[in-house]
């Protein structure tokens, strides 16, 4: 998950395609879904989609310190 979070920082929107890489083998593409998905249940990113078919955008949630 922090591999994920590091490269959300810095950005406003990512492609949520752009966080996987597919040379790094199947296994890794599980792991990487499954740990967005925790990230958006625990509220640490924000995953939208305008409309069914759209391109998803996921970035870091907002958190005031």
């Amino acid at each position: 998950m922090s591999i994920v979070l590091r490269h959300l920082q810095g950005r406003n929107f990512v492609e949520f395609e752009k966080l996987f890489d597919v040379s790094r083998g199947t296994p890794v593409l599980i792991v990487t879904f499954i740990a967005l998905l925790e990230l958006g249940k625990e509220t640490l990113v924000e995953i939208t989609q305008a409309e069914a078919f759209a391109p998803i955008y996921v970035r870091l949630a907002y958190s005031p310190t």
